[in-house]
């Protein structure tokens, strides 16, 4: 079978559409991951006697166990813990398979990327100087307000370039979800290989959209970054 390069024109054109929603899904996923994870952090670095254990074994679990392990775990849990919520907010029965994979989805890359940012943020704020944290407890600042004004932003300035890496990465696993149906870039193009009783093409197709988008991403990432520390020089 000879590459038919009208196909591929096709195939990219037909993908296209999901790529908003697959950069939106990500953002998404990635920065409620990082709320989550900063909270998880937090709550590690204070050592509690019991939450902390729990909190680490789950952060272990959930970064030993390859994603398309706990992606089926969540297709088969989630929509039975979900149905319930559902109808009470619905005033009608949703039952378990009526729960979109979307939700699915989403809640597993949330505490996926969670467990991720949580060791990565928690590295962040231990990298801070403990004398700065007692300087501020010295001049009157409460321990909240010392986290807030000192802490806090020293160690983001540490983490945040390793928030790009992470977003690329999210936006590539969404893939992943394919296997419960959720429509995202890859998604695209194995409905369209379907359609047209084809692989290479729309696959070949699908490779150039996610190389010309992290591309893209690429290039609009370091104008900020530049932009950022010109005016940071500047003040």
């Amino acid at each position: 079978m000879t590459f038919d390069i009208h196909v591929m024109a096709s195939a990219f054109l037909y993908i296209l559409p999901a790529v908003p929603r697959t950069v939106l899904l990500a953002a998404f996923v990635l920065g409620a991951g990082i709320v989550l994870g900063a909270g998880i952090a937090v709550l590690r670095i204070g050592r509690h006697r019991i939450l902390n254990p729990v909190l680490a074994v789950w952060v272990s679990f959930t970064r030993a166990v390859p994603a398309i392990v706990q992606i089926f775990i969540a297709y088969y849990t989630v929509p039975f813990l979900l149905a319930p919520v559902l109808s009470a907010a619905a005033g009608a029965e949703v039952k378990p398979f009526d729960v979109s994979p979307y939700w699915t989805g989403c809640l597993l890359f949330i505490l996926y990327h969670a467990a991720y940012q949580s060791e990565n943020i928690r590295g962040a704020l231990l990298s801070v100087p403990k004398g700065q944290y007692e300087a501020a407890m010295s001049i009157g600042m409460t321990p909240g307000q010392a986290r807030l004004h000192i802490v806090f932003p020293q160690a983001l300035s540490v983490v945040l370039p390793t928030f790009f890496t992470y977003y690329l990465h999210a936006l590539k696993a969404l893939a992943l979800l394919f296997t419960i149906r959720v429509v995202d870039i890859f998604s695209a193009a194995d409905i369209y290989a379907a359609l047209v009783s084809r692989r290479t093409e729309p696959y070949a197709a699908d490779a150039l959209v996610y190389w010309m988008l992290c591309l893209i991403l690429t290039a609009g990432y370091h104008r900020l970054e530049a932009s950022l520390t010109r005016r940071g020089r500047a003040g």
